[in-house]
């Protein structure tokens, strides 16, 4: 008789598990999403005032502020590719949630320093420790795979970390613009002899630290643990399975099934040291990370390629796999990864992410900059010098430029994505991206003419112009890339190359142009922007069309409940036909 209720059991266990896994974890990634909040708030909320902070560290001296300012925001990003890796292997041995913490409370502690800092190498060692405390980039990329355990619900799910990035961005640089400085512009409040006239830049970072310390509280009673190593300790079983202890006797089947997520099942089987996200590439500070292995692209949407079709209603497919299955392990074909389409788009978006990067580095620096002297206010050009704007404007103006690109990349991206096609928008953008550079030295002539609104107008037109063409060319040269991949088996060593090519990008352009700023001035350096930028329109016509472009694309936003849409649940949950020789062979998917 006991032998007859035991496969009744183990049906009943395995339903329970199956309906878990179709439960989106709103609560987990709800508590995740702060975490993550608090983070953008702290690192943009310096970008408003760098500029002028540097040049109160050193006195009043201005002489190389442009550079000093560069290398403060390269610091960060420098120190976390650094220590990316490390903090992967410390999350797969010690667990995902006390590396988050840990991270926060780094950043916590980098502001709280940077806040303080009288000294400029203060300032720069607090952003360096600060990158380098800090794994979170990658470490929650992990815990979203980890969390979701229905393919269904993955697109929707990795909408979530951008999207957070994106809100905490604008808030970051409007704080950063409106609370720096209090004891100059709020002197009613802030006393200029009290603790705030004292260490004028504090207030900002302050009010990030209070941010963090509520994630952190928040994390430490309700983030749950998501490496599965741990999970498996906790529940007595191995996997995502749950099998109660006291059901287990002598007369149990020695293999039981068990429901396991097919998110985290290539997870479960790689083990060991390495880290679950080693392919992912190495994170940067900007928030600009991609996965070409997924069917975001880096946008808060999901991107349907046409031989996605091709594997509609395959029955074979299911979203959940036993662990009595044997998995045979193959090892891959040797066939080279890389060709010239690859190498020609990963050079591409180098190019791209550099005066992308040199962008949100110099707009700050030239808003806050001091006109010329030589140069008379009104209609004259000005080659050497800025705006002459205050932190406050800055604040307003770096705020606006994330909500342009939020509008931009929520409805904007998909409807001309799919109307035009990811090889022409992509070839558009990159073609028409130096327009947002050329104008740029000529604001200068606005300054002091009437009507008054014309200088914010033509600023909010290279901001909108600059986001359009990058949020546009980005993920389309992401798609192009998958493409050209000869088989998803190489999409991770790919998506590492194009990762830390762009974050190596990212990292020289910002003291890079903050030199070139230094000596040639404003104009020198927006039209290096503009040099590499037409670099790039160059170099675009040595990739063949014929082998990078897939046709017409279907853009599903992220943020449309899957309940809408019944019959399309599977549509959102489609794997690449591709990706089904990486998940045969024993590989992880991550793109379905």
């Amino acid at each position: 008789m006991e032998h007859a209720q035991q496969p009744q059991a183990d049906g009943q266990l395995n339903k329970v598990a199956r309906d878990e896994d179709d439960v989106f974890p709103t609560k987990q990634l709800t508590i995740l999403a702060i975490c993550r909040f608090s983070e953008p708030i702290a690192f943009n909320s310096i970008l408003a005032y760098t500029y002028v902070m540097v040049q109160d560290l050193h006195g009043g001296d201005a002489t190389n502020a442009e550079f000093y300012a560069g290398l403060l925001v390269s610091a960060y990003a420098v120190a976390e590719a650094l220590t990316a890796m490390l903090w992967g292997v410390v999350s797969d041995r010690y667990g995902r949630k006390p590396v988050v913490l840990f991270g926060l409370v780094g950043v916590a502690i980098s502001s709280l320093i940077f806040g303080l800092a009288k000294q400029y190498w203060v300032a720069l060692l607090a952003r360096f420790v600060g990158g380098a405390l800090n794994g979170n980039v990658a470490v929650m990329q992990t815990m979203v795979a980890e969390m979701v355990k229905n393919p269904d619900h993955e697109p929707k799910a990795y909408a979530v970390q951008p999207f957070v990035w994106a809100l905490g961005s604008i808030i970051g640089s409007a704080m950063g613009g409106f609370l720096a400085q209090p004891a100059r512009f709020y002197p009613s409040v802030f006393p200029v002899d009290g603790v705030f006239g004292r260490f004028p830049y504090l207030l900002p970072n302050l009010v990030a630290v209070a941010t963090i310390i509520i994630a952190v509280i928040q994390g430490i009673f309700l983030l749950e643990e998501t490496n599965p190593m741990f999970i498996s300790q906790e529940d007595g079983s191995h996997g995502h399975g749950k099998v109660a202890n006291q059901d287990v006797n002598e007369t149990s089947p020695l293999l039981r099934v068990t429901s396991i997520s097919r998110s985290i099942v290539g997870s479960i089987r790689e083990g060991g040291p390495k880290p679950l996200f080693l392919e992912e590439g190495l994170p940067t500070a900007t928030g600009q990370t991609f996965d070409l292995r997924r069917s975001s692209f880096g946008t808060i949407h999901s991107v349907r390629l046409p031989h996605d079709h091709a594997v509609l209603g395959a029955s074979h497919h299911q979203h959940h796999v036993h662990e009595y299955e044997q998995y045979e392990e193959p090892e891959p074909p040797k066939q080279k990864w890389y060709n010239f389409t690859i190498i020609m788009l990963t050079f591409s978006l180098v190019l791209i992410s550099y005066h992308q990067m040199a962008f949100g580095s110099v707009l700050p620096i030239y808003l806050l900059d001091k006109r010329d002297p030589a140069v008379e206010l009104g209609p004259h050009l000005d080659i050497y010098g800025g705006l002459g704007f205050t932190i406050h404007d800055v604040g307003t103006y770096m705020a606006v430029n994330g909500i342009i690109a939020l509008f931009i990349q929520g409805l904007i991206f998909p409807v001309f994505v799919e109307n035009v096609g990811v090889w022409r928008s992509f070839l558009v953008t990159v073609l028409l991206y130096p327009l947002s550079y050329i104008p740029m030295p000529f604001l200068s002539l606005l300054l002091g003419t009437e009507p008054a609104w014309l200088l914010p107008f033509g600023i909010y037109v290279t901001m909108f112009l600059q986001n359009f063409f990058g949020i546009i060319c980005v993920p389309c040269a992401l798609i192009l890339l998958k493409n050209a991949c000869p088989s998803s088996l190489v999409l991770g060593k790919v998506n590492g190359l194009a990762m830390s090519a762009c974050c190596a990008a990212r990292t020289v352009s910002p003291p890079l142009v903050g030199i070139i700023y230094s000596v040639g001035g404003s104009l020198a350096a927006w039209y290096s922007c503009a040099a590499i930028a037409i670099l790039g329109c160059i170099q675009i016509w040595c990739i063949p069309e014929n082998e990078a472009d897939v046709g017409k694309v279907e853009v599903e936003s992220a943020f449309k409940l899957i309940e809408e849409h019944p019959d399309r649940l599977h549509i959102q949950g489609v794997v690449v036909e591709d990706d089904v020789i990486a998940e045969d062979s024993g590989y992880e998917d991550n793109d379905r």
